[in-house]
């Protein structure tokens, strides 16, 4: 039971306001069982005012901003150490021997090598995207904790060991015409390398 006080709602009569104590009626007991939010009333009210809270523009923006430019210092850093120079100009006469893909498309172009090209280009990439599209409903564990996901961590190890594999093969074990090539890794047999 609550006690309200007002100032005007009852008087003497003579227009002065004289405090008068009501007895507010108690609000009705909240229905239990019907759902969680139902389930307890809360203890502790909090205003927003007392919530931990911090402000976006000086703290975040400020920590964002200090992370990039280190990120930008270090691609600078990077970019005048490491020399990558330029190839000759394109000659469309000319196609280059072998004609490699980028490091990221190395993966599927080592597919291409060695599946039909339905399969290869457009079956198992449909087929990894839906995969990766079903695994939350195949994996129904609602633990956050790594230790209780072995389904969801095995199904991606898989795909990482099966993707980085592709773009290893393709980046160091091709050579001309996209074929074989092991002296990339072990060296030219008969050949001696200087010291």
């Amino acid at each position: 039971m609550a006690t309200i006080v007002e100032g005007s709602a009852g008087g003497t009569g003579d227009g002065s306001s004289v405090p008068v104590n009501r007895t507010a009626s108690a609000p009705a007991p909240r229905p239990r069982g019907t759902g969680p939010e139902l389930a307890a009333i809360p203890l502790v009210v909090r205003r927003r005012e007392e919530e931990e809270t911090v402000v976006t523009f000086p703290a975040l923006v400020w920590k964002e901003f200090l992370a990039g430019l280190a990120m930008f210092i270090f691609l600078l850093g990077v970019s005048i150490q490491v020399n990558a120079p330029l190839l000759q100009r394109a000659n469309t006469a000319i196609t280059p021997n072998p004609a490699k893909a980028p490091w990221y498309f190395l993966g599927l172009q080592e597919l291409l090598e060695r599946f039909p090209p339905v399969m290869a280009g457009v079956a198992f990439p449909s087929f990894v995207i839906i995969f990766m599209l079903l695994t939350p409903y195949l994996d129904r564990n609602p633990s956050r904790r790594p230790q209780d996901r072995k389904v969801a961590i095995a199904l991606f190890t898989i795909y990482l060991c099966l993707a980085v594999s592709f773009v290893v093969i393709g980046v160091f074990f091709r050579g001309l015409a996209f074929n074989w090539d092991w002296t990339r890794v072990l060296g030219h047999p008969g050949v001696k390398p200087a010291v």
